[in-house]
């Protein structure tokens, strides 16, 4: 029980954040204007992502909202039906889950597109896509997951071992 407790912290954590900073970003920061952070490597860009992961097929929102919305679906049934439910396992869905639903609420509220404002790169080498706290915690909880699923596969290896 104390797992699912942590995983919803982490849900209304990474959700909350990503809402807040959406929230600062659309009133704070105008369309296209670049505001450096630190230097010009890390700035705040706002733009709208009409497309769906790095921008790609721009103006298929209604489509990559379906696809959200099943990926969603999944995702909370993966978490439903696992039997070794681990507090990173728990943790790592809740971190996509939350960053999922930021972005599914930015293509359902009226927005010209996901809201994005996070740039981090050189312009002279390589300049990262624009992204926001959402596509963040979605990488972050992504990479965690990999991690769960490699640590399965290892303990399965190591009982075959010693059967």
């Amino acid at each position: 029980m104390k797992k699912h407790i942590y995983a919803a912290i982490f849900f209304i954590c990474s959700l909350s954040l990503d809402l807040i900073t959406k929230y600062y970003a659309v009133t704070h920061i105008p369309l296209h204007e670049r505001i450096d952070i630190a230097g010009s490597f890390i700035q705040f860009t706002l733009t709208y992502n009409r497309g769906g992961l790095f921008g790609i097929m721009q103006g298929y929102q209604s489509f990559f909202l379906i696809l959200s919305l099943i990926v969603l679906a999944l995702l909370i049934l993966f978490y439903i039906f696992e039997k070794n439910k681990t507090y990173l396992f728990c943790n790592s869905i809740a971190l996509i889950v939350g960053g999922a639903v930021g972005n599914i609420m930015d293509r359902i509220s009226g927005r010209e597109g996901v809201v994005d404002f996070i740039s981090i790169g050189s312009d002279s080498f390589y300049r990262w896509p624009t992204f926001n706290i959402a596509d963040a915690v979605i990488v972050i909880g992504a990479f965690l997951l990999i991690i769960v699923y490699y640590q399965d596969e290892k303990m399965k290896r190591l009982q075959k071992k010693a059967d």
